[in-house]
């Protein structure tokens, strides 16, 4: 696959540690999907959560059937390669997409025996302007995530049935909630948790869903948030709501379609702790 925009500087772009705008039109990933990726917050030239990060890396390459990944050499080009992003020196913020693909093969689903893996970078500057005081609003959509026990948990490549629920997002709400036969599973972009017996519960991710880096945080480090099977019914019953993903952390919901939500008093106080643990772990 060629790059023709020009707007893109091949600085942006780095395809096994070098700079690149190409990637083979035989490349599995492209063809198949057979890739898995992951999105990295940047703050001030650091990388935020990289032990989370790596550990889901690891995940899915073996869940995937992926040789074992190079975790230094990964991290070493990822350090290399934000010190070569100009918009470093502007922009506190940034986002790199990690994406590791099987590379090409001979023709046909199934793998190589020996697959090249590729390692494809690509940059982002990012504004922290926004705020979330006063909660965001996501909607319902229609299309349902796709089930996969063997897939589920994986950031993988196949994200066809987030782009169709993606569209169906209003211009005013930050995101859309996914379902499986009446029960919650996440958003297109982003995990979410309902406050429901006096405890944080999010859904379960058996068969579908992303097990997204500040998701596992939460259920790692904060003993109140817990797995649990939500319906819609719950979900409107809920008192408070959050959502996260690794971009914008640990955000308040005030409202979910036609159902409102009071903002979660010390919401501020649980995203510090995520953002403050962000290079310690």
């Amino acid at each position: 696959m060629n790059s023709k925009d020009t707007n893109i500087s091949s600085s942006h772009t780095w395809l096994n540690g070098q700079p690149s705008q190409e990637i083979a039109i035989s490349d599995r990933g492209l063809l198949y999907g057979d890739a898995f990726f992951t999105t990295i917050k940047v703050t001030g030239g650091r990388v935020e959560h990289w032990a989370l990060h790596s550990e889901r890396l690891m995940f899915s390459a073996k869940r995937l059937g992926f040789p074992s990944l190079e975790l230094t050499l990964i991290e070493a080009e990822l350090q290399a390669f934000i010190k070569e992003q100009p918009d470093i020196s502007r922009a506190v913020d940034g986002v790199v997409r990690l994406t590791i693909s099987r590379g090409s093969g001979i023709r046909g689903y199934k793998a190589p025996a020996s697959p090249e893996v590729q390692r494809i970078l690509s940059w982002s500057p990012i504004s922290t302007s926004a705020s979330f005081d006063s909660g965001v609003r996501l909607a319902i959509c229609s299309t349902p995530p796709i089930i996969h026990p063997a897939l589920a948990g994986v950031k993988h490549c196949n994200r066809l049935a987030e782009v169709l629920a993606a569209e169906e997002v209003p211009m005013d709400c930050f995101d859309g909630i996914m379902s499986l036969n009446d029960k919650v599973i996440c958003g297109t972009k982003s995990n979410i948790y309902f406050y429901l017996n006096d405890q944080w519960q999010t859904p379960k991710l058996e068969l579908a869903g992303v097990n997204g880096t500040v998701r596992r945080w939460l259920l790692n480090n904060q003993p109140d948030f817990v797995e649990a099977e939500i319906t819609h019914k719950d979900m409107a019953s809920a008192r408070y709501c959050l959502v996260s993903n690794a971009i914008v952390g640990i955000i308040p919901v005030c409202a979910i379609g036609a159902t409102s939500f009071r903002l979660y008093p010390a919401w501020q106080e649980l995203a510090q702790m995520y953002r403050k643990s962000a290079f310690v772990d």
